[in-house]
């Protein structure tokens, strides 16, 4: 008949608990997260993805405004540009409405400012951002993504600044300017004027954006970095306690280990001691 030796069952068992434990500890070290996977803590997990998932929301929230501020400094530099073309044509204006000025001056003046008003055209056009112009007048109500949450918006408008749109609803645009004579040259110096309104006016608008966006920067740093931290407190182990835990683990690993092998042992000698009689 065969004599079979059986271990102790528990001893086992907990060994084998032990060494899972170890190897949790262990995982949890290697990668410095307390929560690998849903087993470890269902509830922490779901309660830091939603965080993560909001501070990288919130990230490329605070891209997208930083793109809105350059597209904003483009817009403002060009008008600038703009503003100090209009300013050329008004001082053309003003002085050919000077009474020394003759008709041979006058058309001399003239051709200097149609030059003007083809280069202001010219900045309108070229004057662009990812390809969308920018003082055509075709971008208004552009809403710039600023929050991690839909609807979370800032709405960018910029006026037209070609000389067709520049002006006086009354006396006239900027492309119709005429300092021919006199009289004509007394009205452009009017147009230049309700131009440079015009430009800045819109430039003051877009100053205004920029500080509304450059406050939501400063508020989305400031709430992405929150997140982050809160999700890592949720999420992430704490290095100095686990270490702890591993080698106190470990230990008791190997002393369950070295206990299991002498009781296998003892039972083989108690057997050989029965058979020995």
């Amino acid at each position: 008949m065969a004599i079979t030796i059986n271990s102790s069952s528990l001893a086992v068992s907990q060994l084998g608990s032990s060494q899972k434990n170890l190897a949790s500890s262990l995982e949890k070290i290697a990668s410095g997260r307390r929560i690998n996977k849903a087993a470890d803590d269902a509830a922490g997990m779901t309660i830091a993805d939603s965080l993560l998932s909001q501070a990288r929301g919130t990230g490329q929230a605070l891209r997208n405004a930083n793109d809105a501020i350059s597209m904003a400094q483009v817009a403002d530099s060009a008008l600038g540009q703009s503003a100090a073309l209009v300013q050329s044509i008004r001082e053309k204006a003003i002085q050919a409405a000077n009474a020394s000025q003759n008709t041979q001056t006058r058309q001399a003046l003239q051709s200097d400012i149609n030059n003007s008003l083809a280069q202001l055209d010219k900045i309108a056009q070229e004057t662009t951002y990812n390809g969308q112009p920018l003082l055509s007048g075709t971008f208004t109500g552009k809403e710039v993504q600023t929050g991690a949450n839909s609807g979370e918006t800032t709405k960018l408008s910029i006026t037209a600044a070609t000389a067709d749109k520049l002006g006086s609803p009354t006396l006239g645009k900027l492309s119709e300017v005429d300092v021919l004579s006199q009289e004509s040259a007394q009205t452009a110096i009017k147009i230049a004027d309700a131009a440079l309104g015009q430009i800045n006016a819109s430039r003051a608008d877009i100053g205004s954006t920029q500080n509304q966006l450059t406050s939501t920067i400063n508020n989305l740093a400031t709430t992405g970095t929150n997140l982050l931290s809160a999700a890592s407190t949720t999420a992430d182990v704490d290095l100095a306690e686990e270490t702890i835990n591993f080698t106190t683990m470990k230990v008791l690993t190997e002393a369950k280990s070295f206990a299991l092998a002498q009781a296998k042992n003892m039972n083989k000698q108690n057997v050989l001691s029965l058979l020995q009689g």
